[in-house]
């Protein structure tokens, strides 16, 4: 699946990454960790954009164009450390994918618990150790939801 075509994946993660705006415009502003982002949810500080930096604005579509690109990225990211993502449903795959794309592929792999239950099928341990993590308690009701989606396969 490529789920930066999937509207409801982007929308999930749109919801989940949110972005501020100023006039009907997508502006940059320091995350809570102190990154420059932009859109919603692209750092510009890991990944910058010619002629993008404090004070820049960008539109609708170009903030659309970033989102997708950087959905592509992590998917590549797990396709290199964890190529077995591909085969879980659509569901459980874009947990993961919503994850890494939050936090990197590589602090993801750092999941080990998590991992492990999934590949073995173990969604509700899966879930559990997704909530027993720093990350949860960072990211609030973001890691609550995906965690029911990890338990119950369903998307919300």
């Amino acid at each position: 699946m490529e789920y930066a075509d999937s509207a409801a994946f982007l929308a999930r993660l749109k919801r989940h990454e949110g972005t501020r705006r100023k006039g009907g415009r997508h502006v940059a502003y320091r995350c809570p960790a102190g990154a420059l982002t932009i859109g919603w949810g692209h750092n510009l500080d890991a990944a910058p954009v010619a002629g993008l930096g404090e004070g820049a604005s960008i539109d609708d579509a170009q903030a659309e164009a970033l989102l997708r690109q950087d959905v592509r990225k992590a998917a590549r990211a797990l396709d290199a450390r964890l190529p077995w993502w591909r085969e879980l449903d659509e569901v459980r795959g874009g947990v993961l994918l919503s994850m890494a794309f939050n936090m990197g592929a590589a602090r993801l792999c750092g999941f080990v618990r998590t991992l492990e239950a999934v590949r073995e099928g173990r969604f509700a341990d899966a879930a559990a150790a997704m909530l027993d993590s720093r990350w949860a308690s960072q990211v609030g009701r973001r890691a609550v939801e995906l965690a029911a989606m990890m338990r119950s396969g369903v998307m919300l």
